[in-house]
């Protein structure tokens, strides 16, 4: 009775273990990656940063209205013989007076060629550019996400499938064990026995490790803690449409061909992105060789009095209106503004040729990533077929060793077999599985 007590006990604990077990499934995990991301964050935020520059580059298409007040006491030299005074920029007065000020004024910029909107222009692709920046983040963040949890998922099913093997290895051991000290058996199956549980045990051991690892690596992108004693990883959704990988505004021949457009990709409008600030930014400095015009007003009002403030005060009668137009030209500037351009042209031409170097790369992978698709795709259904087929093996040696078939010791050695041909080919189906995932991420499917 109290045997029944203990192993009702265990098995209570034991579920109620399972049910606090964290269940990890790939959506949620990504999810919680992208959520917590810093880099995606700060993205966000140079975005925005963008944003308000492109209010400041705008605000040059208004007017600036100035509202001054100037309030002084001047105590002048009596003695000269002059009212007014001069020296260099400054104006000496002998008056002794409290004078009172208040003004108004307008600047507006009337025409220089269209380098404020050129201005303009440059900061509207910065934006462009940093929402591709953005995605470009977003699909590295998923790429790294999608292999972490692979290996996570591999070594979890490891485990498991090591840990099945192991009993075995263990039932095995003591049936020869038993052989042995009856005299049926010699020492040899029984050291080989003990070399093959250890080496199981060795192994559970370094795959434990490395899910520690990966879980860990896995938490400074979810900002969560993982414990690979208390976790069920879930396996990936298998069902994985062929058109879903390849975009469909990519492929424009039927499927025994190739016809990849980079152009169309991320990394293309990021650079044409740039490419456009940089010729907006030489046509800026094309037209600061112009002429600029602008428009200036004001109106002030004074007021003073030789003796009283207040006074002062109450005297501002006189008023002053003044409007013009103010042309500057810049006839030298020691050739800075020919030097800036030419750096901008290299530039310009620097950024065509690293554009034609990532899309040449990038046609290349995705040349790859299209020739490789069918055969991973062809490849999962091979493993998928075997998996079926050595289920279907262990389900029959299951149940000729429940049925106390002879041979039990055979049956065990070919159980070991095939739970360790089941646990490689469900690793190398997460893997297969893994890298169609990844194909649909390098497809910017989804992104």
């Amino acid at each position: 009775m109290k045997d029944f007590i203990r192993v009702l006990f265990v098995y209570i604990l034991l579920a109620f273990q399972s049910c606090l077990a964290e269940t990890l499934t790939y959506d949620n995990v990504l999810n919680q990656a992208i959520s917590n991301s810093f880099d995606l964050k700060i993205s966000n935020l140079d975005i925005e940063i963008s944003k308000a520059n492109l209010k400041s580059a705008r605000s040059e298409l208004f007017p600036v209205l100035t509202l001054q007040a100037n309030s002084e006491y001047n105590n002048g030299l009596g003695n000269s013989r002059n009212t007014v005074g001069y020296v260099g920029g400054t104006v000496i007065t002998s008056q002794t007076q409290f004078r009172n000020m208040g003004s108004v004024g307008l600047q507006y910029n009337l025409f220089d060629f269209g380098a404020r909107g050129k201005r303009i222009l440059i900061v509207e692709n910065e934006i462009a550019q940093k929402k591709i920046s953005y995605d470009l983040q977003l699909k590295e963040l998923k790429l790294k996400i999608l292999e972490l949890y692979t290996k996570s998922l591999q070594y979890s099913e490891d485990l498991k499938g090591k840990a099945e093997i192991l009993k075995v290895n263990e039932e095995l051991f003591k049936a020869k064990e038993r052989l042995f000290k009856s005299g049926i058996s010699d020492k040899i199956s029984i050291m080989d026995e003990a070399i093959n549980l250890a080496r199981t045990q060795d192994g559970i051991k370094t795959s434990k490790l490395e899910l520690k690892k990966c879980l860990s690596d896995l938490g400074t992108y979810t900002q969560k803690e993982y414990t690979a004693d208390d976790i069920k990883i879930m396996d990936f959704n298998s069902e994985i449409k062929q058109e879903q990988v390849v975009p469909v505004s990519y492929i424009n021949v039927p499927k025994s061909e190739y016809n990849f457009d980079s152009k169309l990709s991320l990394e293309a409008k990021y650079y044409d992105y740039e490419i456009k600030k940089k010729m907006a930014e030489l046509e800026v400095y094309k037209r600061e060789r112009f002429p600029v015009l602008k428009l200036y007003s004001s109106y002030l009002l004074y007021g003073q009095d030789p003796e009283n403030y207040f006074s002062s005060w109450g005297d501002i009668r006189q008023s002053s209106f003044t409007v013009g137009l103010a042309a500057t030209y810049y006839m030298f500037d020691g050739f800075k503004n020919k030097a800036s351009r030419e750096k901008a042209i290299l530039e310009i031409e620097k950024i065509k040729l690293e554009k034609d170097k990532k899309l040449a790369q990038i046609k290349a992978d995705y040349k790859k990533t299209y020739a490789s698709y069918e055969t991973y795709n062809e490849e999962l259904q091979i493993k998928e077929a075997m998996l079926k087929t050595v289920t279907e093996k262990l389900t029959d040696i299951n149940r000729l060793y429940d049925k106390g078939f002879k041979g039990k010791n055979d049956l065990l050695e070919t159980k070991v077999e095939l739970l360790s041909q089941e646990v490689e080919l469900k690793k190398n189906i997460i893997d297969l599985t893994s890298k169609i995932k990844e194909l649909e991420i390098m497809g910017e499917i989804n992104i």
